[in-house]
């Protein structure tokens, strides 16, 4: 059946309305990136400078013992999965939950894997497929991430590690490269790695007096440098949403405009026919009163 001139008309209005909204939904999710993308670089050097000296702490102390420094069997695993609480930002939840569950299937499979869950995709992406989280939390990255919630979460992780209910933590979120790439990233957040983190400068701590000792600013340092590392992984994530969501509004802007041309060039034809058709039906008229 033939679509008629007004149901095409109706169509175009319709979508010049949807091709307003996700115009002005770029605009805010551009404006919102400068300032997330700002947080995100600027937190980086800070974190690699305190990672750095943390190594340098750590390989420069003899009989250094301290629980999240300690690697164990692993049993029971933690994993922390950081998504938006809104849609409308292409691929950017769906990536993390694959990868996610991909982990649980494989270098994950036969352990106890215990999920905390940070925005509301990934809640009622698992809620669905009948998987409990341990722990759940949604709203606390909405316009910027704050260090205090981050510091929430890994107190009751950590603790949880240092009772030796959980033998593993690691946290999986996308990490901002550009605005059109975010990259998934999966980080061991416990036990605590140092591995190739010491500084080629391996002496870089001994100029400095410690007080009390090594050992004490190392106990204060490492619970701080693991909130830190979740925070910078808050940071990443959100910085990476707004640019995915920019992203994914203005390919919707610019596909809504070539469905507007689409059914703008039907129209015309539409219109075309039917003017073709009235012209016909008058010649015809004509030519039968002539008889």
């Amino acid at each position: 059946m033939a679509v008629s001139m007004r149901d095409i008309k109706r169509k175009i209005g319709s979508i010049q309305k949807t091709q307003q909204i996700t115009k002005a939904m770029k605009m805010v999710a551009a404006a919102k990136l400068r300032k997330a993308q700002e947080a995100a670089l600027t937190f980086r050097p800070f974190r690699n400078k305190l990672e750095q000296m943390i190594a340098s702490l750590v390989t420069s102390t003899s009989h250094l013992e301290n629980e999240l420094l300690r690697f164990r069997d692993v049993k029971n695993v933690d994993i922390i999965v950081i998504t938006s609480d809104r849609g409308l930002c292409g691929a950017f939840n769906h990536n993390v939950l694959k990868e996610t569950e991909r982990l649980m299937k494989t270098k994950f499979s036969g352990k106890n894997v215990n999920l905390i869950l940070i925005g509301k995709f990934a809640q009622t992406y698992f809620k669905f497929r009948g998987i409990k989280p341990k722990e759940a939390f949604s709203e606390i990255i909405k316009d910027r991430a704050e260090y205090s919630k981050a510091s929430e979460i890994m107190d009751k992780v950590i603790a949880d590690f240092l009772n030796g209910e959980t033998d593993e933590v690691h946290v999986i979120f996308n990490r901002f490269v550009n605005v059109l790439i975010q990259r998934v990233t999966v980080k061991k957040l416990l036990p605590i790695m140092i591995g190739d983190k010491v500084p080629s400068e391996q002496n870089m701590v001994e100029k400095f007096t410690f007080e009390p000792d090594k050992e004490t600013v190392l106990k204060e340092l490492l619970p701080k440098y693991v909130k830190m590392e979740l925070y910078g992984a808050m940071l990443e994530s959100l910085a990476g949403e707004h640019a995915a969501r920019m992203t994914a509004m203005d390919a919707a802007t610019t596909n809504a405009g070539e469905m507007i041309k689409s059914l703008t060039l039907e129209f015309n034809k539409a219109r075309q026919a039917s003017i073709t058709k009235e012209l016909i039906e008058i010649t015809t008229s004509i030519e039968a009163m002539k008889q």
